[in-house]
Protein backbone atom coordinates (compact mmCIF):
# COMPACT_ATOMS: atom_id res chain seq x y z
CA UNK A 1 0.00 0.00 0.00
CA UNK A 2 1.27 3.71 -0.80
CA UNK A 3 0.66 6.86 0.83
CA UNK A 4 -0.60 9.78 -1.25
CA UNK A 5 -1.02 13.35 -0.36
CA UNK A 6 -3.59 15.73 -1.57
CA UNK A 7 -3.35 18.97 -1.07
CA UNK A 8 -5.81 21.68 -1.40
CA UNK A 9 -5.93 24.46 -3.58
CA UNK A 10 -8.44 27.49 -3.70
CA UNK A 11 -8.72 31.10 -5.01
CA UNK A 12 -8.15 33.17 -2.60
CA UNK A 13 -11.64 35.05 -1.46
CA UNK A 14 -13.60 31.92 -3.25
CA UNK A 15 -14.39 30.51 0.44
CA UNK A 16 -16.47 33.28 1.69
CA UNK A 17 -19.53 31.51 3.32
CA UNK A 18 -22.12 33.18 5.96
CA UNK A 19 -22.32 31.28 9.07
CA UNK A 20 -24.86 28.19 7.59
CA UNK A 21 -22.89 28.53 4.17
CA UNK A 22 -19.66 27.68 5.95
CA UNK A 23 -21.57 24.69 8.81
CA UNK A 24 -23.12 22.96 5.67
CA UNK A 25 -19.46 23.10 3.96
CA UNK A 26 -17.97 21.67 7.18
CA UNK A 27 -20.46 18.72 7.40
CA UNK A 28 -19.48 17.22 3.48
CA UNK A 29 -15.64 17.84 4.64
CA UNK A 30 -16.30 15.76 7.71
CA UNK A 31 -18.50 13.63 5.92
CA UNK A 32 -15.98 12.72 2.81
CA UNK A 33 -13.18 12.38 5.13
CA UNK A 34 -15.23 9.84 7.36
CA UNK A 35 -15.83 7.78 4.24
CA UNK A 36 -12.12 7.92 4.05
CA UNK A 37 -11.26 6.68 7.40
CA UNK A 38 -14.60 4.48 7.23
CA UNK A 39 -12.24 2.46 5.06
CA UNK A 40 -8.96 2.46 6.35
CA UNK A 41 -7.21 4.25 3.87
CA UNK A 42 -7.05 7.65 5.91
CA UNK A 43 -3.43 8.52 7.51
CA UNK A 44 -4.36 12.28 8.30
CA UNK A 45 -4.53 15.89 7.24
CA UNK A 46 -5.31 19.07 8.61
CA UNK A 47 -6.58 23.01 7.25
CA UNK A 48 -3.71 25.07 6.87
CA UNK A 49 -3.84 28.73 8.38
CA UNK A 50 -4.36 31.37 5.40
CA UNK A 51 -1.44 33.19 4.39
CA UNK A 52 3.00 31.79 4.41
CA UNK A 53 5.99 32.85 4.05
CA UNK A 54 8.95 31.45 1.59
CA UNK A 55 12.00 30.98 2.92
CA UNK A 56 15.36 30.35 0.79
CA UNK A 57 18.99 29.71 0.81
CA UNK A 58 20.30 32.84 3.56
CA UNK A 59 17.39 33.15 5.46
CA UNK A 60 15.68 35.27 3.47
CA UNK A 61 11.61 35.16 3.61
CA UNK A 62 9.23 36.93 2.02
CA UNK A 63 5.69 36.19 0.93
CA UNK A 64 5.38 32.38 -1.06
CA UNK A 65 4.66 32.77 -4.65
CA UNK A 66 1.01 31.70 -3.85
CA UNK A 67 0.15 35.14 -2.36
CA UNK A 68 1.01 36.78 -5.63
CA UNK A 69 -1.43 34.62 -7.62
CA UNK A 70 -3.96 34.85 -5.34
CA UNK A 71 -4.20 30.88 -4.64
CA UNK A 72 -4.55 29.57 -1.28
CA UNK A 73 -3.11 26.44 0.03
CA UNK A 74 -6.13 25.10 2.07
CA UNK A 75 -4.93 21.96 3.63
CA UNK A 76 -3.85 18.71 3.25
CA UNK A 77 -5.01 14.93 3.32
CA UNK A 78 -2.91 12.08 3.72
CA UNK A 79 -4.19 8.34 2.75
CA UNK A 80 -3.24 5.07 1.67
CA UNK A 81 -4.14 3.81 -1.48
CA UNK A 82 -3.06 0.39 -3.37
CA UNK A 83 -2.60 3.03 -6.35
CA UNK A 84 -2.87 6.36 -8.25
CA UNK A 85 -5.92 5.26 -9.62
CA UNK A 86 -7.57 4.56 -6.09
CA UNK A 87 -6.60 7.70 -4.54
CA UNK A 88 -7.81 9.50 -7.49
CA UNK A 89 -11.45 7.74 -7.51
CA UNK A 90 -10.94 8.45 -3.17
CA UNK A 91 -10.55 12.63 -4.04
CA UNK A 92 -13.56 12.49 -6.18
CA UNK A 93 -16.02 13.60 -3.80
CA UNK A 94 -13.51 16.32 -1.99
CA UNK A 95 -15.72 19.20 -1.46
CA UNK A 96 -12.82 21.68 -2.89
CA UNK A 97 -14.19 21.03 -6.56
CA UNK A 98 -17.72 22.83 -5.11
CA UNK A 99 -15.95 25.83 -4.04
CA UNK A 100 -15.05 28.29 -6.98
CA UNK A 101 -11.47 27.62 -8.78
CA UNK A 102 -11.02 25.11 -6.00
CA UNK A 103 -8.68 22.25 -7.07
CA UNK A 104 -6.90 19.31 -5.44
CA UNK A 105 -3.46 17.59 -6.20
CA UNK A 106 -2.79 14.29 -5.61
CA UNK A 107 1.10 13.49 -4.48
CA UNK A 108 2.80 9.65 -4.35
CA UNK A 109 4.61 10.05 -1.29
CA UNK A 110 8.22 8.73 -2.22
CA UNK A 111 9.74 6.15 0.07
CA UNK A 112 13.01 6.85 1.69
CA UNK A 113 15.84 4.07 2.37
CA UNK A 114 17.78 5.51 5.24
Amino acid sequence: MKEYLLVFRATEGANRRNESEAAASMELWKNWIGSIAQNGKLVGGQPLVAGGKLMTKGGQVTDAPFAEGKEVLNGYLMIKADHFEEAQELSKGCPIFDDKGGSLEIREIATMNM
